[in-house]
């Protein structure tokens, strides 16, 4: 009896759960485990479920703006080809060639002031003018300044260059966008840059110019070629100035934003740019006046204007926010010159999804409490039989070897759970010694298989290692590829243009320009090429393939230049190497690539005072030999040498373990070293790292410093190479075979 008392008072104090706190009662154990699915697995869903919503919400919102901007640029096209149908329309007229042949225009004639004006005015044009076939004005209203009579006009340089000026009297016509300065709106008329000029309002969010007036012009230009039976006399050029065009601007947005398009309180909203400047809008400031002259976002400016893209999400117009459209306006050689903007208010949007998001949280929140209520009441029904069983061990402990659960009155697993207890008790004093015996044998066991667990852990932690590596450089093929897709499109669509304008150019001066653009075009499809083979090197590789180690040090260097360039890294190379080596091209690239980005990145906080006088200057190195391997096989090793700051003892033998990083956040992750070793190891070479290797620098640079011969800064890669590629290259599966294998013997074994 004692034995067996000592036997249960005594037992080590692990065995108790070490999950659980010790206070913690069964019953709390038993509510916090039912609780688990609702107070983890429930609002994890719902996070899901509202991400979802969200994204969805997003897309939604931004597919109407999409469709509102193509709406919008449609009706603003619709605008122009109806002002030259108009304009077409008249100068086929018979009206007008009576008013020619009355007034003698093709004998210098000049059309009536009064017949030009109405006119003009009937076509809804801020100017109309009759243009010689020598670039004269022969009619013009409204009048144009004294000065300007008989000059060259300023539609032909807006418009239309000298080479194709004669090619429009084939054509029914032209229209297009143009931005003209203040002294070609002068010419036209004073009026005209009269009605442009606008003071440019300062705008959050926006940087600009030092200018506080805008005095040029966005002008819609009509051109349309005159003849009289048969006879080209000139051209009739028409023009409508945007900036201020209120009229224009509010069609715009009346077409796009119909009544009941939008939620209640939302409002539609149209502009047209000058640049990043509001010439005609419908978008209010504060003071409920049209915000014209004020500017849009650098962020908005930098996209549209800057790059040529179109914005299509959220921006922060004037003072509020808006789903917002905007689209580049382009001139005839092809500037980007103002913008078109759609948008509609965000806040009755942003409202309903804040009431939605409320409602959700209170459905979970009354979910998650009614079920932490069943739980509750559910885990008293399961406490009784575990306290009672509990009561019964403490009576064991305390030496009543009789006490036992007895009936519970109840059919269920705690029931037999029951059952079993007792019978366990009576069998207690004779398993204990048997236990004993067990226990002594397991420690003998554990101890012997101690250390094959060790080696077998090992193998499996590189194995997991080197499986993370190769899926990290799988998705990263895979994202490349689709950048690839996405650049190459583009770029055929670039190539296809240019073969347009080479066949309708015939100017040597323009072909040469355009062999420019080819060459550049190319240029681009080759880098896009490189880094789809250097991302995706299970496609490209060949164990058979020899190459010249200097020509891919070349193709690393071009992909790493512009971090080299950043950290004004100067560049040495001393190529000694006559061998061909044998490995894939894509994946020594990958590891060249990475060291020589490696070496940029310590090399931009280069201190000058820790260097030799002879390395005062941030500098890499690179070095190719021929060497004799331990085997006795040949092979190439290629040096990579820096002058930076040194590697520490302790993180050098840390730079090769997977994930393992001494850059900031951002910079890098852990795995361009481990997975460059790798990729060296499957064709039988190595990568080795060495630091420091360069001496401090002399008492003569720095006088406090005390003289010294020792290494202090600098770091050195080596990678190893072989000319004949060893024949065991499937290392990483042997690796994992062997440790499965070990895994499974001790599981067998225990």
């Amino acid at each position: 009896m004692r034995g067996l008392e000592s036997g249960v008072t005594q037992r080590p104090q692990s065995i108790r759960g070490q999950f659980w706190p010790k206070r913690w009662t069964v019953k709390t154990k038993l509510m916090v485990t039912a609780s688990i699915p609702l107070l983890l697995l429930i609002p994890m869903v719902a996070s899901l479920l509202w991400s979802a919503g969200q994204a969805a919400y997003t897309e939604v919102l931004i597919s109407k703006v999409r469709s509102d901007l193509v709406l919008a640029q449609q009706v603003f096209e619709g605008a122009q080809n109806s002002k030259l149908q108009e304009l077409r329309a008249w100068a086929e007229s018979a009206n007008l060639r009576n008013f020619l042949l009355a007034n003698k225009i093709s004998r210098g004639g000049k059309l009536p002031d009064s017949y030009l004006d109405f006119q003009t005015e009937k076509l809804g044009l801020s100017y109309l003018r009759l243009v010689g076939q020598d670039g004269k004005i022969m009619n013009a209203s409204p009048e144009p300044a004294p000065q300007s009579a008989g000059q060259s006009v300023p539609f032909a340089q807006a418009v239309l260059d000298s080479n194709r000026l004669e090619k429009l009297a084939s054509q029914s016509g032209s229209v297009n966008i143009a931005l003209l300065s203040d002294e070609e709106l002068n010419a036209i008329s004073p009026d005209l840059a009269k009605r442009a000029r606008m003071p440019i309002v300062p705008t959050p969010n926006a940087t600009g110019d030092e200018r506080t007036l805008e005095t040029r012009g966005l002008v819609m230009q009509v051109v349309n070629p005159l003849y009289l039976d048969g006879v080209l006399l000139g051209w009739l050029e028409g023009g409508v100035l945007l900036n201020g065009n209120l009229e224009m601007v509010d069609r715009l947005n009346e077409l796009v934003y119909p009544s009941g398009s939008l939620l209640d309180g939302s409002i539609g909203t149209a502009t047209l740019f000058l640049d990043d400047i509001r010439i005609s809008t419908t978008v209010r400031s504060s003071d409920d006046k049209r915000a014209i002259g004020t500017r849009v976002s650098d962020e908005v400016k930098e996209r549209v204007l800057g790059r040529g893209e179109i914005w299509q999400n959220r921006a922060y117009v004037v003072d509020d926010w808006f789903m917002s459209g905007y689209a580049p306006l382009i001139n005839p050689v092809g500037g980007r010159i103002g913008m078109i903007y759609v948008g509609y208010l965000e806040a009755p949007y942003a409202a309903i999804k804040t009431r939605l998001l409320i409602l959700f949280l209170l459905a979970v929140g009354i979910a998650m409490a009614i079920g932490a209520m069943l739980v509750g009441r559910l885990s008293g029904g399961i406490f009784f039989p575990l306290r009672r069983m509990n009561y019964i061990m403490s009576r064991q402990e305390g030496g009543d070897t009789q006490a036992r659960v007895g009936s519970l009155q109840r059919e269920d697993e705690f029931s037999d759970l029951a059952s079993h207890f007792d019978a366990l008790l009576d069998q207690l004093e004779a398993r204990r010694g048997q236990l004993e015996r067990l226990n002594l044998e397991l420690d003998s066991r554990v101890s012997q298989r101690t250390a094959d667990l060790h080696a077998a852990n090992l193998k499996l932690h590189q194995a997991v290692e080197q499986l993370l590596a190769s899926e990290k450089l799988a998705l990263m093929g895979q994202l490349t590829a689709g950048l690839a897709h996405e650049f190459n499109n583009p770029l055929a669509v670039m190539m296809g243009h240019l073969d347009l304008l080479r066949i309708s150019i015939s100017d040597p001066a323009n072909h040469a320009n355009l062999r420019l653009l080819d060459e550049q075009v190319n240029r681009m499809r080759n880098i896009v090429q490189k880094l789809l083979q250097f991302c995706r090197p299970d496609e490209y590789a060949s164990y058979s393939s020899e190459l010249d180690v200097h020509d891919v040090i070349q193709d690393g260097l071009l992909f790493a230049k512009a971090e080299l360039e950043y950290a004004k890294v100067t560049v040495q190379k001393i190529y000694k190497a006559t061998r061909p080596v044998q490995i894939s091209p894509t994946e020594l690239q990958q590891v060249m690539v990475n060291l020589f980005i490696n070496a940029a990145h310590a090399l931009e906080h280069f201190d000058s005072l820790v260097c030799t006088e002879d390395s005062a200057e941030p500098t890499l190195t690179i070095i190719t030999t021929d060497i004799q391997l331990p085997d006795g096989q040949a092979g190439v090793m290629i040096v990579v040498e820096n002058n930076g700051q040194a590697i520490s003892g302790d993180q050098l033998g840390l730079i090769f373990k997977m994930f393992y990083t001494t850059k900031r956040e951002g910079r890098g992750t852990g795995l361009g070293l481990p997975v460059s070793q790798m990729l060296l190891q499957r064709y039988g070479g190595d990568l080795r790292a060495q630091s420091p290797i360069f001496p401090p620098v002399s008492p003569a640079r720095v006088p406090t410093s005390p003289p010294s011969t020792m290494p202090s800064h600098g770091a050195r890669f080596e990678v190893i190479l072989r000319c004949k590629a060893k024949p065991s290259a499937d290392i990483l599966r042997e690796s994992n075979q062997q440790a499965v294998k070990m895994g499974q013997q001790i599981l067998e074994g225990n």
